[in-house]
């Protein structure tokens, strides 16, 4: 079966991420749980590359950060 032609644009889809980060260890007091919002575009470059773009905001009550701007280049193999 003959595979469908690539396009020569790309594709870009727009995705949410939703991330916990719990601390196991009671004994710092520093010691919190963030749960945290990720949207950002996945973008389709060529035949199994990619690009991921997010900023990840906390929602939680204690916020370690106020956002985090994060980016990847994935290949698939």
């Amino acid at each position: 079966m003959p595979e469908a032609p690539m396009s020569a644009e790309p594709t870009t889809r727009s995705y949410l991420s939703t991330n916990l980060v719990q601390t196991i260890d009671n004994h710092d007091i520093r010691s919190t749980n963030t749960v945290s919002l990720t949207p950002g575009p996945r973008t389709h470059l060529e035949p199994n590359w990619y690009f991921l773009g997010a900023v990840e905001v906390p929602v939680a009550h204690v916020k370690p950060f106020d956002y985090q701007v994060l980016g990847a280049i994935m290949k698939v193999f």
